[in-house]
């Protein structure tokens, strides 16, 4: 019984990491989901099935080809999917892409502290950066242990909000999709007006995101409890992004133009809801960048080392000044969907790949 209680808590702190790790600025913000998913209206269905598809097809990927070959540094994946060079590639652009993030989730600290507590510009930024750099000096195992616990806690308060939301909607949900069908508001919108292509680059640069994290994670731990725990995440993370389009539909007359659209219906609920979720955004931003600070700096210096720690603490503040000086929106519209494409086509190698290995593995 108590082999099956450890495992048990061992799939959940897994569950509890991935959630962490995909819950960062744009969706705990909820202007990652009004971009890619509400804004789609009645087609969002379609969007998140795209983007269920690709997150679970890719990450039990990740994670067995990182087990069976026992991947030492995650970043490694990308040669064995794609060759040398393009997988050197993969390997370099992801690294710097992840880096790019963290600047985005430094954009979405210092956004949220301004928007809700009135705070100067830069004190977000700061706080966030220094609680980043002091985590991702401690390697993967104290991501792990960091990004298991604030996981599930985060997920539960947005779930909270955007229920709460749906009952001071007024009714309003059909009125309001009709209206996001015929485009009245101008929403901005990942995709194009395709909720495929949406789909795709949203799943696209989650996968350059996991790849290297679940890769490793694959390797230094059971192969059965990570995907369990990746699987139990899905679930909640997919939920959690319908229900929460359904409540930005409901109220998108504020949501449509607001920086911060889940600071906005917290509001509507309640001004001691709003504060709470202040903070909750500023974890899930927290538990999102400092696994992309990790393996951004990862790339250039082994974890642990001398070199490791001080890019952390450069790689870290430059990213904090930057995030200063360029507005938020703009940053989640224009990174996500360019890179999201690329990362999409990496879908391609690895089925290539993994097709070619079930069936040698089947002649052998």
């Amino acid at each position: 019984m108590d082999g099956k209680k450890r495992n048990l808590m061992t799939i959940i702190g897994f569950c509890g990491a991935c959630i962490a790790f995909y819950i960062g600025a744009g969706f705990a913000t909820m202007q990652e989901v009004m971009q890619y998913e509400a804004s789609y209206g009645s087609r969002l269905p379609i969007v998140i099935a795209v983007i269920s598809v690709i997150y679970i097809y890719t990450n039990l990927s990740f994670a067995t080809n990182g087990s069976r070959l026992q991947i030492q540094r995650g970043g490694d994946i990308y040669k064995h999917y794609c060759g040398k060079y393009i997988g050197s590639f993969y390997d370099y652009f992801s690294a710097f892409f992840c880096y790019m993030c963290f600047i985005v989730m430094c954009g979405g600290a210092n956004s949220t502290a301004s928007q809700q507590w009135g705070l100067p510009n830069g004190v977000g930024a700061v706080i966030l950066t220094i609680a980043v750099i002091a985590t991702a000096i401690f390697g993967l195992d104290g991501i792990l242990n960091a990004l298991g616990k604030l996981g599930p806690l985060i997920i539960v308060i947005i779930i909270v909000v955007s229920a709460a939301s749906l009952f001071t909607g007024g009714g309003n949900f059909q009125e309001n999709l009709q209206a996001v069908d015929a485009g009245k508001y101008e929403l901005a919108q990942v995709g194009g007006g395709n909720p495929f292509a949406s789909g795709a680059s949203y799943g696209g640069f989650v996968i350059l995101w996991f790849a290297s994290f679940l890769s490793e994670v694959g390797a230094k731990n059971k192969l059965s409890e990570v995907n369990a725990g990746m699987l139990l995440s899905t679930v909640f993370i997919m939920g959690t992004a319908v229900l929460a389009s359904v409540a930005l539909i409901m109220h998108i007359d504020m949501t449509a133009t607001a920086d911060i659209p889940a600071l906005v219906l917290a509001a509507r609920v309640s001004p001691l809801l709003a504060q709470a979720l202040a903070v909750i955004i500023f974890c899930g931003i927290y538990t999102t960048s400092v696994p992309l600070l990790w393996t951004g700096v990862g790339r250039v210096a082994t974890e642990g080392t001398k070199k490791y720690k001080l890019l952390t603490v450069i790689g870290g503040a430059v990213g904090c000044i930057i995030a200063c000086f360029l507005p938020y929106k703009g940053l989640v519209n224009i990174l996500y969907g360019m890179n999201g494409y690329l990362g999409f086509l990496l879908i391609a190698f690895m089925l290539v790949y993994d097709i070619r290995s079930r069936m040698s593995s089947k002649k052998i």
